[in-house]
């Protein structure tokens, strides 16, 4: 029995579809197969906007039209690319379009309700959007959200700057929707509070993926499960973390411990107990990249406790 892509059910083609549209592959070659690709790779697309360029991102805030499709997931991959400042602005407009034709639709949504948000950029200490780039995110609301710097992983570089840092944790507890985040190639401002939580109360969060992060505070960490309650949470992963420079030493899960001992005693040592058992269970801190020379060099195992 001879089969074709064309007998294959519709569910199967479009995960195909979706699968070589996602590879970063032409569009024009897939949907040109015939019209049944066409039309599933068209829907698809306009479901998941993926966005190689600012001017891309221009060209869809002032001309794009998501042709009456209920918007699934957005990606900003500028890799090998300049940022530009005007990112963050033609972000903004891009995910406003896109919440006013959500409307047309009689959603009446304030926010836009995404499966996914992925960054994959750099940001600039020197930029003077940065407040911009605070109300873009705020336009979104999604269940999954990605920043992860563009360099190859061997490459520790910092593409969330610490003023951008501060301005996405507080954007973190405005998403009702976000169950899963994950931030790496981030630097965070040096806080001499260590009680003050790493991210604001999220009830629905479920797993927190930290990696290549610079001056994270052990006690910012430690309070997210000393003064938040956060009932979903699942998992916290930190992954070559370090509470200074690269040069100094990666966090470990007893630094985290002895955080959380100096904010809760002696005034709870009860619910101390309870705290460092959520922790045990709950936090990993793992090495990934090590260095050639230098640094916290670690052997062995790839956790750190």
């Amino acid at each position: 029995m001879h089969v074709t892509l064309g007998d294959l059910p519709p569910e199967i083609l479009l995960l195909i579809i979706a699968y070589t549209l996602a590879s970063g592959s032409i569009p024009s070659n897939i949907l040109c197969v015939n019209h049944q690709f066409r039309s599933a790779g068209v829907e698809w697309l306009y479901r998941n906007l993926c966005f190689r360029s600012s001017e891309q991102l221009r060209l869809f805030a002032q001309t794009g039209d998501n042709a009456g499709v209920v918007l699934r997931s957005v990606t900003v991959d500028l890799t090998g690319k300049f940022a530009r400042s005007d990112v963050w602005q033609h972000l903004r407009e891009a995910l406003c379009r896109c919440r006013d034709r959500t409307e047309k639709l009689g959603l009446g949504q304030k926010q836009i309700l995404l499966e996914a948000l992925c960054l994959r950029l750099h940001s600039y200490a020197r930029d003077t959007s940065h407040h911009v780039f605070e109300e873009a995110l705020s336009v979104a609301n999604p269940r999954v959200f990605r920043w992860t710097g563009p360099d190859p992983d061997h490459h520790f570089s910092t593409a969330i700057v610490a003023p951008v840092a501060s301005r996405l944790c507080r954007i973190f507890g405005t998403w009702s929707n976000i169950q899963d985040i994950t931030v790496t190639n981030i630097t965070f401002s040096v806080d001499p509070d260590n009680s003050v939580p790493l991210l604001p109360e999220i009830p629905g969060l479920r797993t927190l993926y930290v990696g290549q992060a610079t001056f994270l505070s052990a006690g910012s960490v430690a309070a997210i499960f000393c003064i938040n309650r956060m009932p979903s949470l699942e998992r916290v992963r930190l992954v070559d973390t370090y509470c200074e420079s690269i040069w100094g030493s990666r966090i470990r899960r007893s630094d985290i411990e002895k955080a959380a001992q100096i904010i809760m005693l002696p005034q709870d040592e009860v619910q101390y107990g309870c705290v460092l058992l959520r922790i045990r269970k709950l936090l990993t801190c793992e090495k990934k990249t090590e260095r050639i020379i230098g640094g916290d060099r670690v052997e062995g195992s790839i956790f750190l406790v």
